[in-house]
């Protein structure tokens, strides 16, 4: 039978050190899919400010839902009508 020593603070390190790797990994993977939702957001806005599709063709473009991109067109048709100061 083998004996090791077991050496509970490198453990505990290694312990560490696998769970800060699983949680920026998860991090990164969060910030790139907000980053994702954030471009899609704008690249909507720019679609319908030049009149360039249908809702539903924006929508099936930045792949939001035809909710979400009615719902960017009425801000900004409150932009449009609402007095800047």
């Amino acid at each position: 039978m083998i004996l090791t020593e077991f050496d509970e603070e490198l453990f505990k390190q290694n312990v560490r050190e696998d769970g800060y790797e699983e949680g920026w990994a998860d991090g990164r993977k969060e910030g790139l899919a907000d980053g994702q939702k954030i471009k899609a957001i704008e690249d909507a806005e720019n679609l319908l400010r030049m009149n360039l599709g249908t809702i539903e063709q924006i929508a099936q473009a930045t792949s939001l839902s035809v909710e979400k991109v009615r719902e960017i067109a009425q801000g900004i048709s409150a932009e449009t009508f609402s007095p800047k100061s």
